[in-house]
């Protein structure tokens, strides 16, 4: 911010001007050092180099100039200079300017703050979404359960298969078994006829063919040992037979029961799994909608601080307005009291026949704008 104009200096009842504080500063503004000899030696300056502004005739305002018509308007006004008091103007514009500043502070706050409140809104956010990004990890992860779970019932119903391929070739062969049997009984069937026809024709030749009967009575006992073993073995193949669909029942209650059992855990799993998802979805929402909710208050009661706040500049800029009036028209005076000065030095440099008659006019001439400003009546 650029540094105001500096006060005259004040001064005391009987006019003379307050004492200096610190010798090496400035004589009028008495806030920079006073201006330093240069490397060939010398007394330090009166006054500092600081230039406070520049006139319309584009000469620079120093605290020189300024000192002097301080001086000027002081021996020809007194303690009470008419018009503008440019020390109370510029303390105006310095208690001006201590108001604004901490307005500008707490918009420098309030800005800074809201940017934490958008920032932590926007964290909030971001946890919201990691949190549904993981309530869908956990649904994937459910999901891939489901798939095992499928997978391995696909497995329980390739081994059921298997084991109906097994039942089916143990079928087969009880059939050839059975048919083995049914051979064996056939063939038992028919050595019984034959040993009928036999005992049939020995009964007719027996007093002819003794001895072929013998041969035929040793043949009929072969035939029976014959027939006896093949009975024995159809009667061993029908007991296997028994058996291995006893097996089979056996082997597909078995797998029945065993498809019932996974396909039960199967669908608890994934009922279970929807359920978490569904309320992990259902969490997720409510926090999203808080969020929103806190974000949306955050923003509205942020709006109606920054109305407040530029309705608060907006009077500081006024009141800044009627600062920077009030020091053009310090600036007025400040001219009218060069005019004073020069017109000083100009009757103070031509002969002195009638210079209390000039300096009169010239007083006369620059305190009536003056009072005409500003101290009417």
């Amino acid at each position: 911010m650029e540094e105001a104009p500096p006060p005259p200096p004040r001064r005391d009842a009987s006019g003379s001007r307050e004492p200096l504080s610190d010798p090496g500063l400035c004589r009028y503004c008495r806030r920079h050092p006073r201006k330093q000899p240069g490397p060939r030696g010398g007394r330090p300056g009166e006054y500092c180099t600081t230039v406070w502004a520049v006139d319309e005739r584009g000469r620079e305002v120093t605290c020189a100039r300024l000192d002097e018509a301080d001086q000027i308007s002081f021996a020809a006004y007194g303690p009470a200079m008419p018009g503008l008091d440019v020390a109370v103007v510029g303390r105006d514009v310095s208690r001006a300017l201590a108001e604004i500043t901490p307005l500008q502070r707490t918009l420098t706050a309030l800005d800074e703050r809201l940017g934490a409140e958008v920032a932590e809104a926007r964290a909030r956010v971001a946890e919201a979404e990691a949190a549904a990004a993981d309530a869908e990890a956990r649904a994937s992860a459910a999901e891939t359960s489901a798939a095992a779970a499928e997978v391995v019932a696909a497995e329980a119903a390739e081994r059921a298969e298997a084991a109906e391929a097994r039942a089916r070739e143990a079928e087969e062969r009880a059939a050839s078994e059975r048919t083995q049997a049914q051979r064996a009984i056939a063939d038992r069937l028919t050595a019984e006829g034959e040993i009928r026809q036999l005992r049939e024709r020995l009964d007719q030749v027996e007093t002819e063919q003794r001895q072929a009967a013998e041969a035929a009575a040793a043949r009929i006992e072969e035939l029976a040992a014959a027939a006896a073993a093949r009975a024995t073995e159809a009667e061993a193949a029908h007991a296997r037979a028994r058996q291995l669909e006893t097996d089979l029942r056996d082997l597909a209650t078995q797998h029945h029961e065993d498809l019932e059992r996974l396909r039960a855990r199967h669908d608890q799993a994934l009922a279970e799994e929807r359920e978490k998802h569904r309320q992990a979805r259902d969490e997720h929402d409510q926090r999203i909608t808080a969020l929103r909710e806190q974000h949306e208050t955050a923003l509205a009661a942020a709006r109606d601080r920054i109305t407040e706040l530029v309705t608060t500049a907006a009077r500081a800029e006024a009141a800044a307005t009627e600062a920077r009036t009030t020091a053009r028209t310090s600036e007025a005076a400040a001219a009218r009291l060069g005019a004073l000065r020069e017109g000083v030095l100009t009757a103070l440099a031509e002969p002195a026949a009638d210079l209390s008659a000039r300096l009169r006019a010239l007083l006369a001439g620059t305190a009536a704008p003056v009072g005409g400003e500003g101290h009417e009546g």
